[in-house]
């Protein structure tokens, strides 16, 4: 089959670009609706003029309606966008790549995105969108408990989740850590409430500081307030974290230069969940803190890692040999082809 598409490519290449073209406009609807002109074209990367084209196109064969509040697929556009998935996978190489991935990483699934967001505007907010639409798969009917950790990365894709993620779900977010300290914007208490506002769900907080010492640390955990959230934390369905390199997290969390050197000395390569680890998965140092801790992770029924870009194809690649089997990797082009030519 993938040798036939090639030589259909070779062939026709105009008809299979078309074909990949009007999909990603219906795959890009599809968690969004209704979704305006201007936002779609930025989410596929094309032109407000071009993007009218295609989608009058796509309107008039029935797969796409408009109104005021903007486009929305029809039930036969919605089967033919999950239809072809597959088939738009393969063509685009990511579902191979994806399943490859996934096999040389030991984990459940892998997605990935195109591009390189070191190198690309707008490949961060792919990773959002399709974080929506892992959660889609991963939340079941009814009531969620989501823990989310925080970071640059977390904090960006937040904005990708849309009201679709709540049909049919409650959704509560709650932040895996304290952030008192470090970018407002950045802390796991700023990402559950982005992520609540986004989705219409509703979000908790945890107002302790991010780095805590050893007598202040088990006071805390009889605090109502905090043992609410631990507790909640505790019975929560899904996870979302990132993915760190260990030289910048040192420098963001303002680790002190006995601690830098230590973390050099030790070939420290990455970061997840407050631990800096080497190539290898060994954890050498952990952020003292309350909150969710690697060990945690394995509990829950699915955990969503995040992370992005060819400087953190080493940092991803040394996390998943100590991750849960059951994470969902989401990442791009530019950290996966790294990772595969290991």
């Amino acid at each position: 089959m993938s040798n036939q598409l090639e030589l259909l490519e070779s062939i026709v290449p105009e008809m299979v670009d078309g074909f990949l073209r009007r999909y990603d406009i219906l795959r890009a609807i599809a968690p969004l609706e209704p979704v305006g002109r201007r936002v779609l074209a930025d989410r596929v990367h094309l032109s407000e003029r071009v993007l009218r084209t295609e989608t009058d196109t796509l309107r008039s064969q029935g797969l796409i309606i408009s109104s005021q509040t903007g486009m929305s697929l029809t039930e036969d556009g919605r089967k033919v966008e999950e239809g072809l998935e597959g088939l738009a996978n393969q063509l685009w190489g990511l579902k191979s790549r994806e399943d490859q991935l996934a096999s040389k990483l030991g984990i459940e699934q892998c997605i990935i995105v195109r591009g390189n967001s070191d190198r690309q505007w707008g490949v961060t907010q792919q990773l959002g969108f399709s974080l929506n639409e892992a959660l889609a798969k991963c939340c079941r009917k009814g009531n969620n408990t989501i823990v989310v950790m925080g970071g640059s990365t977390m904090a960006a894709v937040a904005a990708g989740l849309t009201t679709a993620l709540s049909r049919g779900r409650g959704l509560l977010f709650v932040p895996g850590r304290g952030g008192m300290g470090e970018s407002v914007r950045r802390q796991a208490n700023s990402v559950a409430a982005t992520m609540a506002s986004q989705t219409g769900g509703q979000s908790r907080s945890l107002y302790i500081p991010e780095q805590l010492s050893e007598d202040t640390y088990h006071p805390l955990l009889n605090e109502p307030s905090v043992k609410a959230v631990m507790d909640l934390i505790a019975r929560a369905q899904v996870a979302i974290h990132g993915i760190g390199r260990a030289d910048d997290m040192a420098r963001r969390r303002e680790i002190d230069e006995k601690t830098q050197s230590l973390l050099h000395e030790a070939h420290a390569i990455g970061e997840a969940f407050g631990c800096f680890y080497d190539k290898d998965g060994k954890v050498v140092y952990r952020v003292p803190r309350l909150g969710l801790q690697l060990e945690d992770a394995k509990h829950f029924n699915h955990v969503v890692a995040i992370a992005s870009g060819s400087d953190k194809a080493e940092a991803i690649d040394a996390y998943m040999k100590i991750a849960p089997k059951q994470t969902v990797l989401i990442t791009d082009e530019g950290a996966a082809n790294l990772i595969l030519k290991k």
